[in-house]
């Protein structure tokens, strides 16, 4: 479902378009899929891209948010230097915000490309912020997953409205995290509705590489990170509803939006001309979801009882709160993050009085303590343990926002959905459960490049650095 070209065309502007550098972001599209059929010929273009120069799986630390996965890739930083963990973050003000509005001293690394005299198109890559001026142009939240805006953005502001005018725009879509299984007839719309999202910024993107010569052009297709969370129950056996005749039936969905992916992919390779460097990336794998979402807050609350806070304190703070509009810190808080992990912070200071010391307990002692409780939960009708690892991002991460990091981060086995949960110490917590939506990120991702070879590129982080050295920049 592309929007054709003529042949003429086509001819015309791959003679007019060039970029010595050319970054194509498949966001959320699966790394283990895409690293197999771009091996087996299944994806020709990406195929032969891998034929002509390499493939390399990414890493990132587990659990990890695509929010933060995106402040990496675009600030060239580690999780503990850039701080963004999720798109909703408790701000430098103390209240409740987008986390990239605390990013003003933070610079991209293409405005660093930019200041060097580089002409630089950043095309609709996700999780941006407000565009800033650059020598060159700016689009955001236009055919994106997860906007930060209400409507697209732009440098210069005028781009956004002829974008959307020209191409059209953003398709219907479906994705939230609690979504109720889809019928034939709603996947045949969702692929449907992905289909053209390809196809638009398939056209947009060879217009605007039509537009002069780069330096660096880099564009993101959200659709395979829409599908992985749409059809995930479709190809991955793991799934509880996993079903392949059905999959058979509606044609193999996921494949024919990753084919659509591979000819845009293909198209803007042979526009952006012969001697350009391409690197095309993913920035995660996908596995079955799951989630003790509707869980958490009545164990939250269970927790806090077994550290010190009694039902009396709880609804003395509730009334402070409500006088004072002060947040009153509790012995351990849940905080913002996608369904499939748990973030939690622990106070070891807390409650009106938090600049007094609680139970002479030391911050580790709580966080052992926590941990401890948690470990123990089972499935009440499995009798297996729900939590396989826990992590404490603050503590383990390096660089200077690294102590504004979840404390505690409880992560699941794939497709963990009990209605009920057990422990020793913590008693039984039922709750309905949510409708999730099959598919969610896990850790991984892959990289195809030809070009220059550059060492060292193992994860999000390094492909602005990547950039700089194709690029011939000094960082």
């Amino acid at each position: 479902m592309r929007a054709e070209l003529t042949g003429d065309q086509t001819e015309k502007i791959g003679a007019a378009m060039s970029a010595r550098f050319l970054i194509i972001a498949l966001d959320g599209a699966d790394g283990a899929l895409l690293d197999r059929w771009s091996a087996d010929g299944t994806l020709p273009n990406l195929t032969a891209l891998r034929a002509g120069g390499a493939a390399t799986r990414l890493s990132a630390p587990e659990g990890i948010t695509d929010d933060a996965l995106w402040a990496s890739f675009k600030y060239a930083a580690g999780l503990g230097e850039h701080g963004r963990y999720h798109w909703l973050q408790r701000l430098g003000s103390g209240e409740m915000g987008m986390a990239y509005l605390d990013e003003a001293d933070r610079e991209a690394f293409w405005d660093t490309l930019s200041s060097h005299g580089l002409r630089v198109a950043v095309f609709d890559v996700p999780k941006c912020g407000l565009p800033q001026p650059i020598n060159g142009i700016h689009l955001a939240d236009w055919l994106v997953h997860g906007r930060y805006f209400s409507e697209p953005k732009s440098y210069p502001e005028s781009l956004a409205a002829e974008v959307v005018e020209q191409f059209g725009p953003a398709p219907p879509s479906r994705c939230a995290y609690e979504v109720p299984a889809l019928n034939d007839a709603e996947v045949r719309e969702v692929v449907a509705n992905l289909r053209t999202s390809v196809a638009r910024k398939r056209t947009a993107g060879l217009h605007y590489l039509a537009s002069g010569t780069w330096d660096l052009f880099m564009i993101a297709f959200k659709e395979g990170h829409c599908a992985g969370h749409h059809l995930w129950d479709l190809v991955d056996p793991r799934h509880a509803d996993h079903n392949a005749a059905r999959n058979a039936l509606l044609g193999e969905p996921l494949r024919t939006i990753f084919k659509d992916l591979d000819a845009a992919v293909g198209d803007l390779i042979a526009a952006a001309g012969k001697d350009a460097a391409i690197a095309v990336f993913s920035s995660t794998d996908m596995e079955p979801n799951s989630t003790l979402s509707h869980l958490m807050p009545e164990l939250v609350n269970r927790l806090n009882g077994c550290l010190g806070e009694s039902l009396l304190t709880r609804a003395i703070h509730c009334v402070w709160r409500s006088m004072t509009r002060v947040p009153v810190r509790r012995p351990c808080e849940l905080l913002p993050y996608n369904e499939n992990c748990t973030a939690l912070r622990v106070n070891p200071q807390w409650g009106i009085f938090r600049h007094l010391p609680i139970n002479g307990r030391s911050k580790v002692q709580m966080l052992e303590q926590v941990e401890s409780m948690l470990r123990q939960l089972t499935d009440v009708d499995t009798g297996r343990p729900v939590v396989v690892a826990i992590d404490r991002p603050s503590a383990e991460h390096s660089g200077r926002r690294a102590a504004a990091l979840p404390d505690l981060l409880v992560r699941y086995a794939a497709g963990i959905l009990p209605r009920a949960v057990v422990s020793p110490r913590l008693g039984s917590i039922e709750a309905k459960r949510p409708h999730l939506r099959p598919g969610d990120h896990v850790s991984g991702g892959i990289l195809i490049f030809s070009g220059e070879k550059v060492a060292g590129v193992t994860a999000m982080q390094d492909l602005g650095n990547m950039a700089a050295k194709v690029l011939h920049v000094a960082t």
